[in-house]
């Protein structure tokens, strides 16, 4: 899960679960035998990320940084990025316009990894780590604005919290190797605080973050990145670190298949 949080004081260093600052990949997953029966076994993983703080920006590096969520194989955990993506919204207690703010972010999304993505509708659905797909099997991604008694996602969480996302992927080892692919993500954002639509830390920018991490892109040690740990005052888009990022986990670096 990513968190992102609204507090103004400052704040204190927090170690990111998942993080791995480019080029060095860490958290891979251990290395499976290699399975001699005909049809490999299919695994289930859920991705978790650092939080993203509001605040003071601790700054560790300015530089073009990325980091991933979780790496097999040597390379990082994506989704098939010759497949369509579609996406459904819970815009129930959205504020005003956040609709629009929802497809300007995949908008930027897609352009910045070649993907494709397709609206599929509003839904009523809540963002619920339920949601996520249990068998291996794509489903939309949903993001929407809900709050701690309606989502797991938010619930216990600190009222500074703005957005928590969970990712799940799945992976096969074989005597051909390890193949992995991200099939499901969900972005539950905190209703309860007030932001801005556009602008630095605004709505915009936490749904670019938040989409980043359902990419697949975890917090670099940077402060000049929209995906660093702590939301900056005055970044409001992905930057050439992020953008670096969206592009290894996106369609220049192949179909997945499997």
């Amino acid at each position: 899960m990513s968190r992102l949080l609204r507090s103004v004081r400052t704040i204190a260093a927090i170690a990111a679960l998942t993080a791995v600052l480019s080029p060095a990949q860490v958290n891979a997953a251990p290395a499976a035998t290699p399975s001699t029966d005909a049809v490999a076994p299919v695994t289930r993983h859920l991705t978790d990320a650092a939080p993203l703080t509001a605040g003071v920006t601790l700054t560790t590096s300015l530089g073009a940084s990325y980091a991933f969520s979780s790496v097999v194989a040597g390379k990082p955990v994506r989704w098939n990025p010759c497949s369509t993506m579609y996406w459904k919204a819970n815009v129930l207690r959205a504020p005003a316009g956040g609709l629009d703010i929802l497809k300007a972010a995949v908008a930027s999304i897609a352009a910045s990894t070649g993907t494709n993505w397709v609206f599929a509708g509003t839904t009523s659905t809540t963002p619920n780590s339920s949601y996520l797909p249990t068998t291996n099997t794509v489903k939309p991604v949903l993001i929407g604005w809900t709050d701690g008694t309606a989502s797991d996602l938010l619930r216990y969480k600190p009222t500074s919290v703005l957005g928590m996302t969970r990712t799940v992927w799945f992976g096969k080892t074989s005597t051909t190797g390890t193949v992995a692919a991200t099939r499901g993500a969900v972005v539950a954002l905190d209703r309860m605080d007030n932001l801005p639509l556009r602008g630095s830390r605004s709505w915009s920018a936490v749904a670019l973050h938040e989409l980043g991490h359902a990419m697949g892109l975890a917090h670099p040690n940077d402060s000049g990145e929209l995906m660093q740990a702590v939301l900056p005052a005055t970044i409001s888009s992905m930057q050439t670190g992020d953008r670096k990022g969206l592009a290894l986990v996106g369609r220049s670096q192949g179909c997945i298949t499997f």
